[in-house]
């Protein structure tokens, strides 16, 4: 499949997530690759060239999602230690590992550090040399992975759709440390959807508001996860937003105060009508 093929299926998919789950934002394609971006005639923005600036995952994420931009980063492009790691872009020093870098501030001891930093997902050292960040409706490579960022009721959605294909659940994990680097490594190492709980980091430098969640899941299940989405709309009762039960009286009595008045003429206005309905009933 050619790269216009590619980008067309992904326009669709970015525009049938935007329509059914009402995103504020665009999904993400991201791609990790094994080859100098120069050699593959990627067509992005690159952050020292283009910004003069390194960037941060973070950053490269809220670009495309708020702006549309796609961008792509070598080593010289990174400036956040924790990405460069769980990518694999450099392999972690000691420090990383013994818990230092979390105890303190994360974490009570450094032995409790050190059991945090080392359950979190790293890729391989060596295995890719750039990391491609794009919306989702304007990809220049096949995205391996696709980031949703949304409210909890969007994310059930999501979750709801990929349940409907598979039968099983999407894990949430969490330490408040990690974020969106560490979903999409965890999705590129187990080919599992993922939910998470974007750290501190994408809050305060990705700009990912307080209500926000973020689903994760490889971009080879997208397509069965629309369709999900899709036959699941047909039934009026899986969509976003829920559906409001409002067919029931409303009990105006219970309203504080003066709720005691509604409900003496409430009460009188059904005496009325039942005696209305008695004496037409009775000519």
């Amino acid at each position: 499949m050619g790269l216009q093929e590619i980008s067309e299926k992904y326009r669709r998919y970015s525009n049938d997530l935007m329509n059914i789950l009402r995103l504020r934002t665009k999904p993400i394609g991201v791609a990790l690759i094994d080859k100098d971006p120069s050699e593959l005639g990627i067509n992005a923005l690159r952050p020292v060239k283009h910004l003069r600036r390194k960037l941060t995952f973070c950053q490269m994420t809220a670009a495309a999602r708020y702006y549309g931009m796609g961008m792509v980063a070598t080593l010289e492009d990174m400036a956040c230690p924790g990405e460069i790691i769980i990518f694999g872009f450099a392999e972690p020093p000691e420090y990383f590992l013994d818990g230092s870098l979390s105890y303190g501030l994360y974490t009570k001891t450094k032995e409790t550090g050190r059991a945090l930093d080392s359950s979190l997902p790293r890729l391989p050292a060596g295995k890719y040399r750039a990391l491609l960040t794009m919306p989702l409706d304007n990809v220049a490579y096949e995205p391996q992975v696709v980031m949703v960022y949304g409210t909890p009721g969007q994310m059930v959605k999501l979750v709801t759709a990929y349940v409907y294909t598979s039968g099983e659940k999407v894990t949430l994990s969490a330490s408040g440390k990690a974020g969106s680097d560490t979903a999409v490594a965890d999705v590129l190492l187990t080919n599992k959807p993922r939910l998470a709980l974007p750290g501190y980091g994408d809050r305060i430098v990705g700009h990912v508001e307080d209500y926000e969640m973020l689903f994760v899941t490889p971009a080879t299940m997208l397509g069965d996860i629309i369709d999900a989405l899709k036959e699941q709309n047909k039934t009026n009762f899986i969509v976003y937003p829920p559906m409001p039960s409002v067919f029931y009286r409303v009990d105006f009595g219970s309203i504080p105060v003066i709720g005691s008045f509604y409900a003496e003429f409430l009460r009188e206005v059904d005496e009325k009508v039942k005696k209305e309905r008695g004496g037409a009933n009775g000519e």
